[in-house]
């Protein structure tokens, strides 16, 4: 059960990072973005594609890596091209649909027609197989009565650094403000001064790289494959919804309780031999939460109706 628990700690490290960035992009521009999965994707794959020894050939149509950079160097690189890619999506895509004043339920099949294209697009240039970063084999240890390795302890401890600054930036930044008053109403931000355009595109890059990172996060811990994002897309969602959607705040709470109650369900009694199931088991908890308050964990009536 302890080491489920660490294994859960890991796995709730991943979806909070990934809920909080989707659950900001939802508070600032109400989009259901399904697509969110593959953005996680890119994270790990880029990440791949320039840390990758140079005769590696893994990537791009069988061929080799052209840079080899260090790993560290590949993550920033990684982050900021998820940003990058972000940017264009607003800026191409969902800003031009904004003007046309497009409904939600459009924006929505946008959005899931977005995901189908670059999960095949994935599948052609980075291949079907499963890869792994070019990281060398660590030793199982000890911390807080948790057995994991050092580098997934170091992703544990970084994906706590990084909900308490995104916390921190939301709370106490103009910016964060900002974002939280174009959340509750464009109309009353803009008539304050706020551009809520700007605001939005820059909600649009700092949710990209949030994901980007909860992609290169669950490589390090697993592997690299085309799909990963779209595997934990609805742990990812029921996370999301079970903090209170639209909320960052519960997104972290959220992700992390979804991630133990999806690896601590595999030492039940009543699922040994069934383990593919332990995702349901996770989702029929989140039902049974929002059955008694719909609105999640930190959300209000408010926002939700």
């Amino acid at each position: 059960m302890i080491d489920q628990l660490g294994n859960g700690l890991l796995l709730g490290i991943i979806i909070s990072v990934a809920s909080v960035a989707l659950s900001l992009l939802y508070g600032v521009t109400r989009i259901v973005n399904f697509a969110h999965g593959e953005v996680i994707a890119l994270g790990a794959i880029v990440t791949l594609f320039f840390s990758a020894p140079v005769d590696s050939r893994v990537l791009f149509l069988g061929r080799f890596s052209p840079l080899g950079m260090s790993f560290s160097t590949s993550v920033i690189v990684a982050i900021l091209f998820c940003g990058v890619f972000g940017a264009l999506l607003e800026l191409l895509l969902f800003r031009p649909l904004r003007k046309a004043e497009v409904g939600n339920i459009a924006v929505l099949v946008v959005t899931i027609g977005l995901s189908i294209f670059l999960r095949h697009m994935y599948l052609l240039f980075a291949t079907g197989r499963v890869q792994n970063l070019p990281l060398g084999l660590e030793r199982r240890q000890t911390y807080l009565f948790f057995d994991m390795t050092p580098r997934n302890f170091k992703v544990l401890i970084a994906g706590l650094a990084v909900m308490i600054i995104i916390g921190l930036f939301l709370t106490f930044t103009r910016m964060g403000k900002a974002m939280r008053a174009v959340r509750d109403s464009s109309e009353l931000a803009s008539v304050s001064g706020i551009n809520s355009d700007n605001i939005i595109l820059f909600t649009w890059i700092s949710s990209s790289m949030l994901a980007g990172l909860a992609g290169i996060f669950q490589a390090i811990i697993n592997d690299v494959r085309y799909n990963m994002g779209f595997l934990i897309l609805l742990l990812i969602f029921a996370g999301t919804v079970l903090g209170g959607i639209g909320t960052s705040f519960g997104a972290m709470v959220g992700g992390l309780l979804i991630g133990i109650f999806v690896q601590v369900s595999v030492a039940l009694p009543f699922m040994e031999g069934h383990t593919e199931a332990k995702n349901a088991v996770a989702l029929a908890i989140m039902i049974l939460i929002l059955l008694f308050r719909p609105q999640g964990i930190f959300g209000t009536k408010e926002r939700i109706s």
